[in-house]
């Protein structure tokens, strides 16, 4: 007669209990992590496209007061394809007669960094107005180019030039601190960072919204006004001068 093999008995009901709260909580955690930003992300985007209009396209913009250019990588004290892209459609909603004037906003946290030098020299080489260019050190953030936007340079309505992924925040920070503002979408290319500042917008969106409804986060540094009405000249100090 053959050896039969032992049967495993069922493990006792306290310790199935217990694997099953670890599941819930896996479950819980992920709709936590991934679940409420990807709401928060999706309810950004879609009231951005009701809002939005042909925002690749200069000539469905109404006139503003400044183009503001938040910044982005430069390379060898040179603007990224992404900064210049954004660079260029500032030019050129100037050229065009859309805006008055022109707000460089970026970070220039440290002597090591300099986004908004290289981004200065740029614009004043092709031939814009020196009065008319702005220059913001403290654009770390977008809420920080925004808000100082409004309360340092006393923008009422502007334009913000920067690419397709970036604009749905900009609308909704501009919305919730009450700043006028339409969106110029400055795709001229495809770029290598493009899946990268996809992912890292996912998550940004959740943090604006965080710092919008719950946090009510300031700017980095606030300062002395300087009036968008007035000459921009005044503001470089640090980048060129």
């Amino acid at each position: 007669m053959g050896n039969s093999l032992p049967s495993k008995s069922p493990p006792p009901i306290s310790t199935r209990f217990q694997r099953e709260q670890k599941r819930l909580f896996v479950i819980f955690s992920l709709v936590l992590c991934f679940g409420i930003p990807a709401s928060i992300d999706l309810s950004i985007e879609r009231e951005y496209v009701l809002r939005t209009n042909h925002a690749g396209n200069y000539r469905s913009l109404r006139p503003a007061t400044v183009a503001i250019v938040p910044g982005a990588s430069v390379y060898k004290n040179a603007p990224s394809p992404v900064l210049k892209d954004r660079l260029d459609c500032a030019v050129e909603l100037y050229r065009q007669g859309k805006v008055r004037k022109i707000l460089l906003s970026g970070d220039n946290g440290s002597s090591y960094y300099n986004e908004v030098k290289p981004m200065l020299l740029y614009v004043l080489e092709r031939k814009v107005n020196e009065r008319d260019v702005f220059v913001d050190h403290a654009g770390f953030r977008t809420l920080d180019t925004l808000v100082r936007a409004k309360q340092i340079f006393q923008v009422k309505d502007a334009i913000f030039v920067s690419q397709k992924f970036h604009q749905p925040r900009a609308a909704f920070i501009a919305k919730k601190i009450g700043l006028e503002l339409q969106s110029y979408e400055s795709d001229r290319r495809p770029y290598v960072s493009g899946p990268f500042s996809r992912v890292r917008e996912f998550f940004a969106r959740t943090l604006a919204w965080v710092d919008m409804n719950l946090a009510n986060t300031a700017p980095k540094y606030l300062g002395n006004p300087y009036p968008i009405e007035g000459s921009g000249i005044k503001t470089w100090k640090g980048s060129v001068l």
